[in-house]
């Protein structure tokens, strides 16, 4: 039998001595194959019925999806995985990385045009929203790496194609940084570590903190213009805005909303000291410099496998053509793309265009792949 059971092999040690622990789970084998695990769901959620609405909205979430999935868990020694999957099983794999506070059903409208060519795994992050364990796990070192090449070990899979969208495509760069063997090719979404990012501070004021106790009052106000204030909101069903959810994607506003209000995102990104019960700021000021400023330019240069970067004209966080010209001086198999009425999270507001972007960059890099691995 498979026990999972808490342990601590690794910790951050904080500016004032402060010990902030980040969770492991291990496997002990006894003379059983069943599965028990010891899980405390409730770590990272506010309540139970807070958990329950997050819970509902994924699973009405994926019977919308056009096409069939798989609910599918593999085990990590960070906790138990959750992905959605679908595609053809001698496809090329690849994986999909939400950003902060995302989960595996906001690809909706992708896993249709992406598994035709592949095997799709759009993963729930550990410790963030959605089926996975909701153990901590730092973004200070690399272990998100870790986690990525036991997913991959667990499945079999010897080498994949990445996209992530923010914080996610970070953890992308971070496979191509530090693994890149198990890696061939990553598509990078707005992410994060790429340059310096702007604080989306009027945003968190205004639209977050002024309506804290009310999340469908959130996802009313969480628009294309009122995030993008230069997106025109000329939403179409074949192009962009989020289609029928309106012109900024409404499941992903609706995912925002309900994980800023049901969610404790500051335990999620491992700054949260349980002993005093309070953020951690020393620690808190590290993740943060690790979301919106820029990975050095030695770091990046060692993002050596085919990358396509996309950022939407209307982005937030960044500035779009200094960075393409950046990339580009950087990254060697850089391929940038910036996408016309769109935002930070282009994919959503652009699905079909960028979804086809996306499809023609792998297709291209695909016969590379292989001949490599020959």
């Amino acid at each position: 039998m498979k026990v999972y059971r808490e342990v601590t092999p690794e910790s951050a040690q904080t500016d004032n001595n402060t010990t902030l622990n980040f969770t492991r789970r291990i496997n002990t084998s006894t003379n059983s194959a069943d599965p028990v695990f010891v899980d405390s769901r409730m770590n990272l959620y506010k309540s139970a019925e807070g958990f329950q609405a997050i819970m509902n909205w994924y699973n009405d979430v994926v019977s919308e999806i056009d096409i069939e999935v798989e609910s599918k868990y593999v085990d990590t020694r960070f906790g138990r995985t959750h992905m959605l999957v679908c595609g053809p099983e001698d496809a090329p794999p690849l994986f999909m990385l939400p950003g902060i506070a995302g989960c595996a059903p906001l690809w909706r409208r992708q896993f249709p045009d992406f598994a035709k060519s592949h095997r799709v795994y759009a993963l729930d992050i550990v410790g963030q929203p959605g089926k996975s364990d909701t153990n901590v796990v730092s973004f200070l070192n690399d272990d998100f790496t870790a986690w990525l090449t036991d997913v991959q070990d667990e499945l079999g899979i010897e080498k994949a194609d990445y996209i992530g969208n923010s914080v996610g495509g970070s953890l992308c760069m971070q496979m191509a940084i530090n693994a890149p063997e198990r890696v061939n090719s990553i598509v990078l979404l707005a992410p994060t570590g790429i340059a310096r990012a702007k604080l989306p501070v009027k945003i968190w004021l205004t639209k977050v903190l002024q309506k804290n106790k009310d999340a469908d009052a959130l996802e009313k106000d969480l628009t294309a213009k009122t995030v993008n204030k230069s997106t025109n909101g000329n939403a179409t069903e074949a192009g962009g805005g989020g289609g029928k959810f309106g012109t900024f994607d409404r499941q992903l506003a609706r995912a925002m909303a309900l994980a800023t209000r049901h969610y404790r995102v500051d335990k999620s990104v491992g700054v949260y000291n349980n002993e005093s019960g309070k953020v951690h700021w020393p620690t808190g000021m590290k993740v943060l410099k690790k979301f919106f400023l820029s990975e050095s330019k030695s770091t990046l240069r060692k993002i050596e496998v085919p990358t396509l970067l996309i950022f939407g004209e209307h982005e937030m966080l960044y500035k779009p053509e200094q960075i393409k010209r950046k990339a580009e001086k950087l990254l060697p198999k850089v391929q940038v793309e910036i996408v016309e009425e769109a935002g930070h999270g282009a994919i959503f507001d652009q699905p079909a265009y960028v979804n086809n972007m996306i499809l023609d960059f792998l297709e291209k890099e695909q016969p590379a792949a292989a001949e490599k691995a020959a």
